[in-house]
Order: structure tokens, then C-alpha cells, then sequence
């Protein structure tokens, strides 16, 4: 049988980091295309077609056709976060051409969260929770710890694409704008002095009355956020680049959209700035294991991406072979990759209760004898509770019932008294009064 091949629709596949933070780990040999049509003939070693290219009338025509034929399998690579703008807001965007439904036979999700959003979609069967291979490389070197002490470094950073008219831009200029007036007037955070690092795109810079900075001499965006102690960002997969190096990281959003995204901090409007700015200087533990907890969801991020894409494209090559030889059309399950939490969640390892709660004094102590014998004690002190409870109780039982024969007694005196005065014909103090 001849060797299969893996050919990937993306001219410059090599260059991007979609496909380039993978390659050297793919299954079988890789070709480029460089040109194709719609009418495009898949070359008979094709043993699987990959891409991220699903918006304009060539890719979608083209990955329509191969799918209906169900040869070739067709896997599409997510390359960064889905963002309610972008699928809905977006005027260059063909309605209905982002996923809606995906053109393939699977797609590779960066996590849960937006595998069940692409499912409603009308892609049950299709999604595959594989992460975000060019990620990988955060999870390889531990980060830095956040500094505590001396100035408070700050990164402010945009999506590459910020807004998809103009009249999205100017929001996100009048927000860059609010935000830089506030850090402006703003010396000290937490009583540590503010040190702002600005990475900008699309021009903002010049909006904003900064220099324009070449890209190319820029540092890159993964040693930027090891720097700092805080980032704030548009809607963007910077997001979850700086949760995964556990920094506290809000989202700068005044568009007043859905977020397909739950961060523990959001800036809607200029009054969120001073509590948020506050926050991210000092992080309460709650919202840091929110923020983490939700990047699980977001991210599958517990283990390296890319064994799990190579997985994938290895079982949708098997079944490629396994119609070659057969003369059978494409079967795939609705689920390839394994889940090993079981669709759970996993505890984040910031679920530390004497941070969580720093005001309650029973999550002080982490000596372990110490609270043994604490819980010893207060188990034989427990022990001994029921019998002095069941004394209480009888104690309780003979005053009432004391109680009861007192208030019999007195009901008889009232009688004998009130039988006494009618008697001897003697009015009553309430009776006069009446009169």
C-alpha cells in the first residue's frame, strides 16, 4: 500500500504555529498545499486532510465536497478561543461559515467548554477535546511565582485582531483609552508602585499616542507574561496563555457581548477599573481557584496537546486504511480521544482552604498530630453528649411538668377567688372600671 500522507490546507502551515508546534511529531509525512480550488482533486496517498481554514467560499466549497465524499478524513484544528464577535459581529465573516456546521469529520476543541458550544452548533459526534499543541510549551517549564513585593508589573495586551468594524475598534480604543487615564492617575496599587507594559495590535499604539513598535523586535509574548504580575486583555487566547502561567488575568470588554469565556475578572465599564486594578495587585484566593477552575473547562491543559492531536490523526488514518481496504465509506465514533477524568473535574491545586477562608481559625493549623488529637478529643467529647443531653431533656421534663401543676393551682385559686366575691356580692377592680 502506498505511504499516506497528511496534507494540510494552509499555504503557509510551516510558518504558523497552529501547525508548525506539531509537525515534527506527525504520524505519517506531511505536503503543504500551496494552491487549491474548489474543484482541488485529493491526491490518492491522502491519508487524512487537515487545516484551520473554514471562512471563505474555496476552503468551505473544497472541504464540503472531500467530506460528502467521505474518502479522506477532514480534520479541522481550532487555533485560539471562540469569541462571540467574531462568529456573530463579524462583517466579512459568511453567516453561518464559522463551524456552524464544521465541514470535516472532526475538529479538535481546546477544551470542554467550547467543545459543548461547538456541539450546539449541530456538531455532536464531531468534537474532540484535544487542547492547543502550541501551548504545550507553557506546561513544559513551571512559571515564575508572582512577585509580592517591590513595583507591580502590569502587561495591557489586545487580540490580534481587536474588533471586526470600525465601530468596534472605537470600543476598544475608548477602553484602552479609560484604562490608560486610570493607570495614568494611579502611582501605587496595593502601595506598590505601577510599572505597565502596553502590547498593542492593529495600531492601536498610535491611538493610544504610543510609538508604534516593530513586531519583529518585540519580546516574545510568553516571556512578557512570565515578567509580570497581572495581565488584562481583550477577548483573546492571550487569555488563557496567561491563566495557564497563573497570573491573574481580567478581561478588558466593554462590548457588553456574551462571554464564551468565564474569567474571575471582567472590565464592562470604567467603573469596574479600581476594584479590578485593586484585585489583580493582590488576588483573593476564591477568585484565583475560579480562574483556574474555569481554565480547565476552557483548556484541556492537564497533559501536553500534541500526543493527543497525533492520536487523533492516527485513528483517523487507521480508518482511512481500513476503507481502502475494505471499499467502505468513513466511520468515526462520536468520541476517539479518552477522557481520563470521565468528563469531571479535576481539584485545582488552589483549593487551599486556609487561603480560601484566612479569617476562620480552624484552617490555621496544618500540624497533623496537633489536629489528631483535637478530633480525638472532640470525638470523646461527643461520645459523652448524648447521655448529658438525655439528663437535660428529663430535667426539662420535670420542670415542665412542675410548671403545668403551677399554672393548675393558680387557675384554682382565680376560680375560688371569683366564686368568693360573687358571693359576698364584692365588685371587681375591672368591673368598676367598665362601669
Amino acid at each position: 500500500m502506498t505511504e499516506l500522507k497528511a496534507y494540510l490546507l494552509c499555504r503557509v502551515a510551516d510558518q504558523n504555529r497552529t501547525y508548525s508546534s506539531w509537525l515534527n511529531h506527525s504520524p505519517l509525512p506531511t505536503v503543504v498545499v500551496d494552491e487549491y480550488l474548489p474543484d482541488w482533486n485529493v491526491p490518492d496517498d491522502a491519508g487524512i486532510l487537515i487545516t484551520h481554514l473554514h471562512y471563505r467560499w474555496e476552503e468551505l466549497t473544497t472541504l464540503r465536497r472531500i467530506h460528502q465524499q467521505n474518502r479522506v478524513p477532514v480534520l479541522i484544528l481550532s487555533d485560539g478561543i471562540l469569541e462571540y464577535r467574531n462568529t456573530w459581529l463579524h462583517p466579512e465573516l459568511v453567516e453561518g461559515s464559522l463551524f456552524q456546521p464544521v465541514f470535516g469529520h472532526k475538529i479538535g476543541c481546546l477544551g470542554r467548554a467550547p467543545a459543548r458550544i461547538l456541539e450546539s452548533w449541530g456538531n455532536v459526534g464531531k468534537c474532540e477535546i484535544v487542547g492547543l499543541p502550541r501551548l504545550d510549551s507553557a506546561l513544559a517549564i513551571p512559571a515564575p511565582p508572582i512577585r509580592t513585593t517591590g513595583p507591580f508589573r502590569l502587561l495591557v495586551a489586545t487580540a490580534t485582531t481587536p474588533a471586526f468594524d470600525d465601530q468596534q475598534r472605537e470600543v476598544v480604543i475608548d477602553s484602552l483609552r479609560q484604562l490608560q487615564s486610570k493607570l495614568d492617575h494611579l502611582p501605587t496599587i496595593q502601595g506598590r508602585p505601577v510599572e505597565v507594559h502596553w502590547r498593542l495590535s492593529a495600531g492601536l499604539e498610535q491611538s493610544l499616542g504610543f510609538e508604534e513598535v516593530d513586531s519583529e523586535n518585540r519580546a516574545p509574548l510568553s516571556e512578557l507574561i512570565d515578567q509580570v504580575d497581572a495581565v488584562i486583555t481583550t477577548p483573546s487566547t492571550i487569555y488563557l496563555e496567561s491563566v495557564l502561567r497563573n497570573r491573574p488575568t481580567a478581561l478588558l470588554d466593554f462590548h457588553n457581548c456574551p462571554q464564551y469565556i468565564s474569567a474571575a475578572w471582567v472590565i464592562s465599564a470604567e467603573r469596574h477599573l479600581d476594584a479590578v486594578l485593586s484585585e489583580l495587585a493582590n488576588p483573593p484566593a476564591p477568585k484565583m481557584l475560579f480562574q483556574m477552575t474555569m481554565l480547565q473547562d476552557q483548556l484541556e491543559c492537564q497533559t501536553p496537546a500534541i500526543p493527543r492531536l497525533v492520536r487523533l490523526i492516527e485513528s483517523m488514518v487507521e480508518e482511512r486504511q481500513r476503507c481502502l481496504r475494505t471499499l467502505e465509506s468513513l466511520n468515526f465514533p462520536s468520541r476517539i480521544l479518552r477522557d481520563p477524568l470521565h468528563g469531571f473535574a479535576e481539584v485545582p491545586m488552589e483549593l487551599e482552604l486556609a487561603k480560601l477562608y484566612p479569617n476562620n481559625p480552624a484552617f490555621e493549623h496544618q500540624d497533623l498530630q496537633r489536629l489528631q488529637i483535637e478530633l480525638a478529643a472532640a470525638v470523646k467529647r461527643l461520645e459523652s453528649l448524648p447521655a448529658e443531653l438525655a439528663e437535660k431533656n428529663r430535667y426539662l421534663t420535670q420542670l415542665n411538668r412542675a410548671a403545668d401543676r403551677s399554672r393548675v393551682r393558680i387557675e384554682e385559686m382565680h376560680n375560688r377567688v371569683v366564686a368568693l366575691r360573687k358571693r359576698f356580692g364584692v365588685e371587681s377592680e375591672s368591673e368598676s372600671e367598665t362601669d
